[in-house]
């Protein structure tokens, strides 16, 4: 498998992880908090160089968005235990409202990009 095909199926996950953050705004996700930040740590790295998302094919802007869902999350991490037993509680947090508004921030940005492109 080509590096092109790896880095459009990690952008993709990622987008997917994005769109699943902010359904789980008001309402835990089915599967458990656990498993949402556990499948964001599987796809995105905590500490990467700046041009690593571009690499996955993220503009600059793009890329900078996502990692600040990265730092929301990991801020989100250290403010709860390591194994989230209340789901509710937990999305309750401030914290977990910055990761919302940062992974809504950064879907935006990469929705007008694609709708210039098809557009």
């Amino acid at each position: 498998m080509n590096t092109q095909v790896v880095s459009q199926r990690i952008r993709n996950r990622t987008v997917e992880l994005l769109e699943w953050l902010i359904e789980c705004e008001n309402e835990p996700p089915r599967l458990g908090m656990n498993e949402l930040i556990n499948s964001w740590a599987d796809w995105v790295p905590v500490s990467v160089a700046k041009d690593h998302f571009i690499a996955q094919g993220f503009t600059p802007l793009q890329s900078d968005l996502v990692q600040k869902v990265s730092a929301a999350i990991d801020a989100f991490c250290q403010a709860t235990p390591q194994n989230i037993g209340d789901d509710a509680a937990v999305i309750a947090l401030p914290q977990w409202g910055i990761v919302v508004a940062a992974a809504r921030q950064a879907l935006i940005a990469i929705n007008v990009k694609e709708q210039k492109l098809n557009g």
